[in-house]
């Protein structure tokens, strides 16, 4: 399997301008020695080979994974992501003896554990062999994931309604099982496998299968396949539960798409009965279909992962997200002559997913409605944002590398985990992305028009984001936007339910779910 990512020079670890590998282990309170992915004979080979005994392996591996996350959510959002305070994150391999994975918001870091495998019943795997979770390419996506939702949208911890929790979890696994379809060498022979059924049990549909054999579970961690139930979506609580529904939606979806996008291959190929010989099938088709199934994954991993910038800072529901999909594609793509919205609005129904506030699930009725009579804002102040916007988008990946003012009191603070408020949150992170000038600017301009953007007016009002935006549809045109995020500084009032309170705490992360 390989990993193609874009180039950056890189410090030994390897450490580039959003991704510092740290590989200390804590168990055994000592560094292990950092890979060069630099050294001209390592790059001659492309990288060291896989070796689970070799830690210099390990820290390759994440930072490959790591940074293929990134690309996915830079290519679908249109722009340049960096982290709190433009400070690398930080990847931890061997940070601690444990079965479990997460990310750590306050130390701005991700850390793996590594763990004994269940000797009464491994799988296939050796009984109390060592595991390292920084070897699973779907536990690092999933962290990974995490911490770009964490970097998006930083009230999503809240746990203010049940799907808050539940969406971060799916999400992130989301992210994790759709990358398996970039992949093509295992993509052709999983097709080959099931005839071209990728409903079919294999790793593609799987999440964190070694994982789950060695911690005993005698399966995989989760799966992308469900029986749809609308009453699952009623009764579930608990946050990977209840995230699971929403995987499952996203993959019937897309599942429901390619087939239609690959239906003419397989009538061409049987002479135009649609039933495919018995034993192998040509590898050409196969080249084709796999083809279509991996532009299939990633349009629907862009949709996701691109609905981002059409919901709400706070709060977020499932409905909220179904409607967040269909307006994120339908801007890029009014016409959809493959029917994905529609398969996606469908799939989320049979699971009992209904947004509020809407009259039917009419793609029309589901778009979020457009302000209206709003004053005039002087683009004046945007110019310089939008000109660094699209010079960061057009450069290599990681070429630049980005420096830090971060003082020595605010470092303090992120490791003790003092809390922000959220008027200091949003004066960071305003400040941050946008400099003071259009930060204030557009604050008072919401405050001017909070009534015809869906704000209380009576309430202060904190600018969370502002962001030009450079998307290419796939007719070839070119789209730029500028993305805002507000919010009134009110927290909401909910009751929060034993589960939630208990994922608030741990925050996350927990993305191998080993404490249940």
């Amino acid at each position: 399997m390989v990993i193609d990512i874009a180039n950056e020079m890189l410090m030994p670890g390897p450490q580039g301008s959003r991704i510092a590998v740290v590989d200390y282990d804590g168990a055994n309170k000592r560094y292990y020695e950092p890979v060069n992915l630099d050294e001209p004979s390592l790059l001659m080979q492309g990288g060291l080979d896989p070796t689970e005994g070799d830690p210099r392996f390990h820290q390759q591996m994440v930072y490959a994974v790591a940074m293929k996350v990134i690309e996915n959510f830079e290519l679908a959002l249109g722009r340049r992501i960096t982290f709190r305070r433009n400070r690398p994150l930080r990847l931890m391999p061997h940070a601690f003896r444990g079965a479990n994975a997460f990310y750590n918001p306050k130390l701005l870091a991700i850390l793996f554990g590594y763990f004994r495998a269940d000797r009464s019943d491994p799988g296939p795997n050796l009984p109390g062999q060592t595991v390292f979770t920084c070897l699973s390419q779907d536990i690092i996506s999933h962290e990974m994931t995490h911490a770009l939702v964490d970097r998006l949208r930083r009230l999503f911890i809240e746990p203010s309604n049940r799907d808050v929790a539940a969406f971060h979890e799916g999400f992130a696994d989301i992210v994790a099982i759709f990358q398996h379809f970039s992949f093509q060498s295992i993509l052709r022979e999983k097709i080959q496998e099931t005839r071209t059924e990728l409903r079919s049990p294999t790793p593609l549909i799987h999440l964190a299968q070694q994982f789950g054999y060695t911690t005993g579970r005698g399966k995989a961690l989760r799966t992308a396949v469900d029986k749809p139930d609308p009453k699952l979506y009623e009764t579930l609580d608990e946050a990977h539960d209840r995230g699971s529904i929403l995987v499952a939606a996203v993959f019937d979806a897309f599942f429901n798409t390619y087939q239609k996008r690959t239906k003419d291959l397989t009538r061409i190929a049987t002479g135009g009965t649609g039933d495919l010989p018995k034993g192998e099938l040509h590898p050409d088709l196969v080249n084709r279909i796999a083809g279509e199934a991996s532009r299939t994954a990633q349009s629907i991993l862009s949709m996701c992962i691109r609905a981002f910038d059409y919901l709400p800072p706070v709060d977020v529901t499932f409905g909220d997200y179904l409607r967040a999909l269909v307006t994120a594609d339908f801007e890029l793509n009014p016409v959809d002559d493959i029917g994905m919205r529609a398969a996606i609005i469908e799939a989320f129904r049979c699971r009992g997913v209904y947004p509020e506030n809407v009259i039917s699930l009419a793609e029309e009725s589901l778009l979020w409605e457009p302000a209206e009579a709003l004053e005039y804002f002087p683009v004046a102040h945007l110019a310089n944002l939008m000109l660094e916007g699209a010079q960061q988008y057009s450069r290599s990946t990681g070429r630049q590398v980005l420096t830090t003012t971060t003082t020595d009191e605010e470092r303090d603070r992120d490791i003790t985990g003092e809390q922000f408020t959220l008027s200091d949150m949003a004066r960071e992170q305003a400040q941050t992305e946008l400099g003071d000038d259009v930060a204030t600017n557009l604050g008072h301009w919401a405050s001017r028009n909070a009534s015809g953007i869906g704000l209380n007016p009576d309430l202060p009002i904190a600018v969370l984001g502002f962001h030009p935006v450079f998307r290419v549809s796939p007719k070839g045109q070119l789209l730029v936007e500028m993305v805002a995020a507000r919010r009134h500084l009110q927290r909401p009032v909910r009751r929060l339910t034993l589960a939630q309170r208990n994922h608030r705490s741990r925050l996350q992360a927990d993305a191998v779910n080993c404490d249940q």
